[in-house]
């Protein structure tokens, strides 16, 4: 019965900082999911704006007419 009461003390005391580097795991794989999905989200929100900027800067100046006969550029 003795040997059982030193394996028990034994494991106490290691449980609950396995369970703590468990949870700590947890939120370290759960921040790098934040992260990358942060970086997605603004990579999308630049794209949005350099596209957006692009039409409203090219909306007065180009004109495009049904028919490209060569004359200038567009």
């Amino acid at each position: 019965m003795n040997e059982i009461n030193t394996a028990v003390m034994g494991m106490s005391a290691s449980v609950p900082a396995a369970i703590s580097m468990q949870v700590s795991a947890h939120s370290t794989g759960v921040m790098h999911i934040n992260s990358a999905l942060n970086q997605q989200r603004d990579a999308m929100l630049g794209m949005s704006n350099y596209v957006m900027g692009i039409k409203k800067m090219g909306s007065g100046r180009l004109k495009l007419k049904g028919s490209i006969s060569g004359r200038g550029r567009f």
